[in-house]
């Protein structure tokens, strides 16, 4: 046997000893976090946690997002839930500079559930549509099995009512189609979310959306219910918006709950129940929002609900908008890799595992001992080695990739009673 040979079947020997865990339902959240964290209502980064805890996705897919700490503060939180090993997509500044209306997208997932392949910003007349293509992270893929990869767009429309904000909702929608046409395949799994501030189901906004005649269709899971926007509507338990009778700390809206501004729609292969990844039915809902607290504040649908009173008031606090969530199905099996047995390393990648010029390494040994960093390229061979000692706390780690050629790499945590984990990550260079 050849070394290059002997070290893919070694490398390929410590992959398929790690894997484990099973298919899954998913729960993903899309969120309009209203000035995030900055804004005029003091603790956000607290409110949002307990939120989380209770919701505790996997992919969380958030609005009015104002700077980088924001993002990384709400990925360490999500992290430090302990439920998951949670990362986050790169922080980019607006491409149209809109003042104070500036506000950015992004996502936060679970490593364990899914990767991040890459990130694009669709540059609109108002703001970016942000496209992140994510894979599940399947414990097939290591011994070449298909890759299940889809497209998520995270946006935010124009605000308000009048043929010109219309028009512009629509400006940004006819962007991202085009930007579709070219660059997907009809067969492309996609979910396109945020808050779109549609006012009714005759919006040219809405219509261009789920217009069938499109290269990818998308669905809205409420279509059949009709046109939202009626005082006689029957299920006033889709709507999202405000969370608040009144304005809060002169920050957002208030008004009461009565508009359906906020979606997750999905291409036809992901409500197909034939599929290895689909939505699935039912699971669909704006998190507390039981139809009760029609025009008054989300406090007001305590009433019977299965969404507990303390959980309520932080939705209140935290945002004028109601979370959407909805879960996902995957006949696959899950890979839990950097997160499989109780004393080997955990290893995190706080800032994702996409890195250009540095990759941040998390590790917690749950015990104070030696640790061997090693990094591994696609061959097995090791190109990065370097010995720590970690105290039980956990520890950081800061690797220059600056140099190293862009692609697929594996980094390797090892402590002195011989446990050990492997994660993946990739080097971009523009």
């Amino acid at each position: 046997m050849t070394r290059f040979m002997k070290n893919t079947f070694i490398f390929s020997f410590l992959l398929t000893a790690l894997m484990g865990s099973a298919q899954a339902d998913i729960r993903i959240m899309s969120y309009n976090l209203l000035n995030f964290p900055t804004g005029n209502i003091p603790g956000r980064v607290d409110t949002l946690k307990k939120i989380v805890d209770y919701v505790r996705p996997s992919l969380l897919m958030i609005q009015e997002l104002r700077t980088e700490d924001g993002l990384i503060a709400a990925t360490d939180m999500i992290d430090n839930l302990g439920y998951g090993s949670f990362a986050c997509s790169q922080f980019v500044p607006q491409g149209t500079s809109m003042g104070e209306y500036n506000l950015q997208q992004a996502i936060i997932f679970d490593q364990r559930v899914f990767r991040l392949k890459s990130q694009h910003e669709i540059v609109t007349e108002l703001r970016d549509v942000n496209e992140f293509v994510l894979y599940v992270n399947d414990n097939q893929l290591e011994t070449g099995g298909d890759t299940t990869f889809f497209h998520v767009f995270v946006t935010h429309l124009k605000s308000s009512t009048g043929a010109a904000n219309r028009n512009m909702r629509l400006s940004s929608v006819s962007s991202w189609l085009e930007y579709v046409e070219e660059n997907l395949s009809p067969n492309d799994r996609v979910i396109i979310a945020g808050d779109f501030n549609l006012y009714n189901n005759s919006e040219p906004a809405y219509q261009a959306m789920v217009n069938p005649a499109n290269m990818i269709p998308m669905k809205d899971i409420y279509s059949s219910y009709g046109d939202w926007s009626s005082t006689t509507f029957n299920h006033k338990e889709i709507y999202t918006q405000s969370t608040r009778a009144s304005q809060l700390f002169n920050d957002g809206a208030g008004g009461g709950v009565d508009d359906r501004f906020d979606f997750i729609l999905f291409s036809e292969n992901l409500i197909d129940s034939d599929q290895p990844l689909y939505y699935k039915p039912g699971s669909y809902r704006s998190l507390g929002n039981t139809g009760q607290c029609y025009d008054g504040s989300i406090t007001d649908c305590a009433n019977g609900n299965p969404v507990p009173a303390n959980i309520l008031r932080s939705i209140y606090y935290q945002s004028d908008h109601i979370p959407q969530i909805c879960d996902l199905h995957t006949s696959l099996t899950l890979n839990t890799t950097e997160l499989a047995g109780e004393h080997r390393p955990e290893i995190l990648l706080p800032r994702g595992n996409i890195a250009t010029s540095l990759l941040t390494v998390s590790l917690l040994p749950r015990s104070n001992s030696q640790h061997s960093l090693q990094v591994m390229d696609m061959t097995g061979k090791i190109i990065y080695q370097q010995a720590l000692t970690i105290p039980a706390t956990g520890a950081r780690q800061d690797i220059n990739v600056e140099t190293w050629p862009s692609g697929t790499y594996f980094l390797r945590a090892s402590n002195e009673y011989g446990n050990f984990s492997v994660i993946r990550f990739v080097v971009v260079h523009q």
